[in-house]
């Protein structure tokens, strides 16, 4: 071998290995964490939590981060996502932010639709999660405290509302115990700088899964004997008994998600809690509600607040606009007054509310009619 065949085989070599350790390097650039940021969102999210959330391939990074400016300003939003080169791995996407909401949010909100599909916290912080998202609610002396983003601005809580650390995933999935951990030390966080966090941090959850979905029976719907959905809201072919989902898996929160069979798309959830904070939201945003008789109580069309054996107990019914649509074209049909529909959800609950309540001790309560 001549010496400059040598040097021309050493050049390509050392060329080769240059452009090798280039591929290397821009691999774990864009498919690793590598040098990667040690933390988001302003510092409140580890890069450990993040990635165990989003636990696909890929890299993480930072898309957006809003965070609250002054002293004692606790509000954030920002969005975070893992992203891959050349192994095909979907792109996971997580928006996490402080939220403003109703105190009944979790059981009659669109957003935090179909809840007995969630898993709920069984200890310490009040919340829930699934794969696509969820939610801690945070102590009542932040309720006051801590706001939530709309577009550049901060909306400061009202009396009515409670505030959250929510979670939403807006591509891909996460692991629910692995969001139920990161919602509940960005709760703390949060909590911490608004200076109203609890002297004992919140445990480490403990989470209550929900059933798999199965054939509701007409006579005993979501498990509760005796309880059929009344024939007037129940159109042939439009809205007949389908399949269910119950959480039953906590002592303070009761669940069930119906998904009605035929060609309406017609979805009614059912709950009921005794959850402190979750009672203490509502209390806390029930303008709306009247009086019972006889003291049992404070209810709506489509809620209730009841005095039972050893504590009160929320009962709620949300129907999604599927079902209320084909109520109202069916009241329409008929040539009765709108308020009709609204009468036919309240039959539902009702019908609800007396083979529900009996079970917590509650008494029965009619419900005020509109």
């Amino acid at each position: 071998m001549t010496t400059q065949t040598y040097k021309k085989r050493a050049v390509l070599t050392g060329g080769t290995l240059v452009v090798l350790l280039a591929l290397t390097s821009l691999y774990c650039w864009w498919n690793t964490d590598v040098l990667g940021d040690d933390a988001y969102c302003d510092g409140k999210l580890a890069s450990a939590d993040a990635g165990s959330v989003l636990d696909s391939a890929g890299r993480i990074s930072a898309v957006t981060t809003q965070v609250g400016t002054g002293s004692g300003r606790a509000e954030f939003r920002c969005t975070i996502e893992r992203t891959s080169r050349f192994i095909g791995t979907g792109t996971q996407r997580l928006t996490l932010r402080t939220g403003t909401e109703s105190g009944s949010f979790p059981f009659t909100t669109a957003v935090w639709k179909d809840p007995a599909s969630r898993s709920y916290f069984t200890n310490g912080a009040t919340g829930a999660v699934s794969g696509s998202g969820g939610y801690v609610v945070l102590p009542k002396a932040c309720w006051s405290k801590v706001g939530a983003f709309q577009g550049s601005r901060i909306v400061v809580p009202d009396d009515g509302s409670v505030t959250t650390v929510e979670a939403a995933m807006d591509q891909g999935s996460a692991d629910p115990a692995a969001l139920a951990r990161l919602l509940t030390g960005l709760a703390q966080k949060v909590a911490t700088d608004a200076g109203c966090a609890e002297p004992e941090p919140a445990r480490p959850p403990v989470l209550a899964a929900p059933s798999d979905p199965r054939d509701t029976d007409a006579r005993a719907v979501c498990g509760l004997k005796g309880f059929s959905l009344p024939a007037a809201t129940l159109p042939t072919a439009a809205a007949e008994p389908g399949t269910e989902q119950v959480n039953r898996a906590t002592a303070h929160t009761w669940a069930c998600d119906l998904a009605l069979s035929g060609t309406s798309g017609a979805r009614l959830s059912l709950a009921a809690t005794s959850d402190p904070t979750t009672l203490e939201a509502v209390r806390n945003d029930s303008d709306a509600f009247e009086e019972l008789p006889g003291g049992k109580g404070r209810a709506t069309t489509n809620q209730a607040l009841l005095k039972c054996d050893t504590s009160d107990v929320y009962f709620a019914a949300r129907f999604n606009p599927e079902y209320k649509s084909l109520l109202m074209d069916r009241v329409r049909r008929a040539g009765d007054p709108a308020s009709t529909a609204v009468r036919l959800e309240q039959t539902t609950f009702q019908a609800f509310l007396d083979s529900a309540a009996a079970s917590y001790g509650c008494p029965r309560a009619p419900l005020p009619t509109k």
